[in-house]
């Protein structure tokens, strides 16, 4: 399996608007629940500190979610070599698809391909859907 480095995506990061107002109101509910402990600013005290604790615990809550990174769209491919002529055809997975299973014939000498390898490659954009046939990608490759 192929794994591909997100160098780009963690380049975007960056300081936007929202996170810095996060920030801001997380900070803010902390001092303020700190406030409300340490001053005494209700009449009572035990619903002074159960305020402060609250906001404290609120502002440490926001501080710590982030978002979630949603899951790379991943694609499934097989690649299938004719052994007589050297034929290299790349097509989607599919199911039964393994490695030395001859599958389809040559369009070059009528031989049986064989699926050579197996591997999943992130995509960048969404792909259009598997289920419409497309038309294999074939790669001339000389036999050595």
């Amino acid at each position: 399996m192929i794994e591909e480095e997100d160098d780009e995506e963690i380049l975007k990061k960056g300081i936007t608007f929202k996170s810095v107002l996060k920030n801001l109101l997380s900070i803010f509910l902390i001092i303020l629940g700190a406030l409300f402990i340490y001053t005494g600013i209700l009449p009572d005290e035990v619903s002074g500190w159960t305020m402060g604790f609250m906001l404290i615990c609120l502002g440490a809550t926001l501080i710590q979610m982030q978002k979630r990174p949603s899951e790379p769209i991943r694609q499934t491919l097989t690649i299938l070599i004719c052994n007589l002529c050297g034929l290299t055809k790349v097509r989607n997975y599919e199911k039964g698809d393994f490695v030395f299973r001859k599958i389809d014939e040559c369009v070059k000498c009528d031989d049986m391909m064989e699926v050579k390898q197996i591997y999943s490659v992130k995509l960048k954009k969404p792909t259009e859907s598997s289920k419409t046939p497309e038309e294999p990608k074939q790669i001339q490759k000389s036999k050595k």
